[in-house]
């Protein structure tokens, strides 16, 4: 997870956009205060098969799938993070927490212990204030 100004995502960005098959998703705190609003806005950026909105269990088994993207890669950028599910400050940490400890390091290498011919694949996340 990487914190960055608007300055850097710009560059960024550009990188991501040049990279062939990186999924790069983006999502705006503004428009995400509550877990369920992020449950919809995750969905809808990652094309989920199903919603998650009623289970944080369903919305982490669909971050560690995402099969159905066949991408080499993964970015989520989310801005305005101050803004981020600012209606539950524990659920802003829980997700912020599935990130660190779930997410990432699953694509980082747990997909090839767990996943039956799974390949480790990148997966960043630029919070920007």
């Amino acid at each position: 997870m990487y914190s960055i100004s608007e300055k850097e995502l710009n560059s960024i960005e550009q990188q991501l956009f040049n990279q062939r098959g990186i999924w790069v998703a983006e999502i705006d705190g503004r428009k995400v205060p509550t877990w369920k609003d992020y449950a919809h806005e995750i969905e809808r950026a990652f094309r989920f098969p199903t919603p998650c909105d009623k289970s944080m269990d369903a919305y982490l088994d669909w971050m560690t799938d995402l099969s159905w993207l066949n991408a080499k890669g993964y970015a989520l950028i989310i801005k305005n993070v101050k803004d981020f599910i600012r209606s539950d400050p524990e659920k802003k940490e829980k997700v912020l927490h599935f990130f660190k400890d779930d997410i990432l390091p699953f694509w980082q290498s747990d997909v090839e212990k767990y996943v039956v011919e799974g390949k480790a694949k990148p997966f960043n996340v630029y919070i920007i204030e």
